[in-house]
């Protein structure tokens, strides 16, 4: 069995993911954005709390803007690209596919920040970061196994093992995002194994 996704078809549903991955960062982002003014009025003057409005006002305010128009222009160029039926360049899908991974990490950071300082944010603010962080986690998680086990691949399980995949079906793209969704759901219960190196150290981050 071998399978080789780089046909226009999977082209344009790989991209669709990173639309949504785009309006999922973008919707968390102007979140932030809208709540910052309110931080230095609940913050008292203490260290962390100047560190973590700092923080925020960073991503909102300086990283937000210009990450977002970035993004928007290029996965729209790439959208004009596949509406005339060509094929894009691999690096093309994968820039924003790491930035919105790269976003991952510094959402993580934020969250936990505001956890930190929980007294002092609106509650809003911290429940919509979450909210929005769920599914933004469980999809680029599903991007990031999907390109590295089944993307030019010879054939997937090389890098991870989906244990809620039909064994009976050949396994699509789709399968990725719905096993990284359903260990999200289960709470932790692994329906992704690393079979490689690679494969291990992204199941265990």
């Amino acid at each position: 069995m071998v399978i080789v996704p780089v046909g226009h078809r999977a082209q344009i549903k790989e991209l669709a993911v990173l639309a949504l991955l785009y309006l999922l960062q973008i919707s968390n982002a102007e979140m932030l954005r809208h709540a910052t003014g309110g931080f230095e009025a609940r913050m008292d003057g203490s260290a962390s709390g100047k560190l973590v409005a700092d923080w925020a006002r960073l991503q909102a305010n300086q990283v937000h803007p210009v990450a977002m128009v970035v993004c928007g222009v290029w996965l729209t160029a790439m959208a004009v690209l596949l509406g005339r039926g060509l094929l894009l360049p691999r690096w093309s899908l994968d820039g924003p596919g790491l930035w919105f991974s790269l976003r991952l990490l510094l959402e993580f950071v934020t969250i936990n920040s505001l956890v930190f300082e929980g007294s002092k944010v609106a509650p809003g603010v911290l429940l919509g970061q979450i909210v929005l962080y769920l599914p933004y986690f469980a999809i680029t998680w599903g991007w990031i196994f999907q390109r590295l086990d089944w993307v030019g691949q010879s054939q997937p399980g090389l890098v991870v093992k989906l244990y809620d995949a039909d064994p009976i079906k050949n396994i699509t793209g789709f399968d990725y995002y719905h096993s990284s969704i359903n260990t999200l759901l289960n709470k932790g219960k692994p329906t992704i194994v690393g079979v490689s190196r690679t494969g291990r150290m992204l199941v265990l981050t």
